[in-house]
């Protein structure tokens, strides 16, 4: 069983999927394993129990899918298709979650206290107003500030991050100051790209500073605030697709999602009779 799990992360690998993607199948093949009591004989039946269990737990139904097509996955690449079972469905919201997601006031409460914190600073100031996801963090360079854009190959996939010109003095002016002349901008203090899991840790210290709930601070929050405030600014889905590198309008939808509150408010300003 051991040696099916290393051959499909080498799978995996040579399918250049990402690393994050890699240890999270991994991790959901064997949390199922661990339940099967690692045993090697798998039977349909037993996959149906373990889905049952899984939705007993306490976990969303987006999060059971997600453990399910892990084992999909395996199953497909280990030539045991009929060990595949069914995800559940899954009922799309209407609305956005004003309880998760991060409004421009809040982003507002978290730039006042980083100010105190340059590198931090523009660092958030760069996602939101970008749009750029956290690992294109590092392709954010003194040569794209240059030229308004960065250029982004993400597995042979390539996209284009257009910079603000406002944002380009900002970030030309941090080089300055911290002596970087070539390369990535956002870097440690020993001169290393910043990595994903330091910003997200820098983001929640900043949350607890600035007393804006832990839950809605993360880089991928930042991407949808920006998201929302270019929608409504333009209307233009399909240019915010662009800009965000979706190859789906239906993704960018989820990006675009007002909450019950916003759709409320507008309800309420339609007039049609005279009272």
């Amino acid at each position: 069983m051991n040696d099916k799990i290393k051959l499909f992360k080498r799978h995996l690998i040579e399918e250049e999927k990402a690393e994050n993607t890699i240890n999270k199948y991994l991790r959901d093949i064997k949390e199922f394993y661990e339940w099967h009591n690692n045993v090697n004989i798998v039977t349909k039946d037993d996959l149906l129990d373990y889905k049952e269990y899984l939705k007993k737990s306490k976990l969303k139904v987006s999060s059971i899918n997600s453990k399910i097509s892990s084992l999909n996955a395996y199953f497909t690449y280990t030539e045991n298709e009929n060990l595949k079972v069914k995800v559940l469905k899954c009922q799309k919201s209407l609305f956005g979650s004003k309880e998760k997601e991060l409004t421009k006031y809040e982003f507002n409460k978290l730039y006042e206290v980083a100010k105190n914190n340059d590198r931090l600073k523009y660092l958030i100031e760069t996602i939101v107003k970008t749009g750029a996801r956290v690992s294109e963090v590092k392709f954010i360079t003194v040569e794209s500030i240059e030229v308004g854009k960065a250029i982004v190959d993400n597995k042979g996939k390539m996209r284009i991050i257009l910079i603000p010109r406002k944002l380009c003095i900002k970030l030309n002016d941090y080089c300055k100051e911290q002596h970087i002349n070539k390369g990535p901008i956002f870097l440690t203090k020993k001169g290393k790209t910043i990595n994903r899991k330091q910003i997200w840790q820098m983001m929640k210290d900043l949350a607890d500073k600035a007393g804006v709930p832990k839950e809605k601070v993360f880089p991928h929050n930042l991407r949808h605030l920006f998201a929302r405030e270019f929608y409504k600014q333009t209307h233009d889905i399909v240019k915010l697709a662009s800009i965000l590198g979706h190859s789906s309008i239906e993704t960018t939808r989820i990006y675009t999602k007002e909450t019950e509150d916003e759709c409320r408010e507008d309800l309420e300003k339609l007039d049609f009779v005279r009272d």
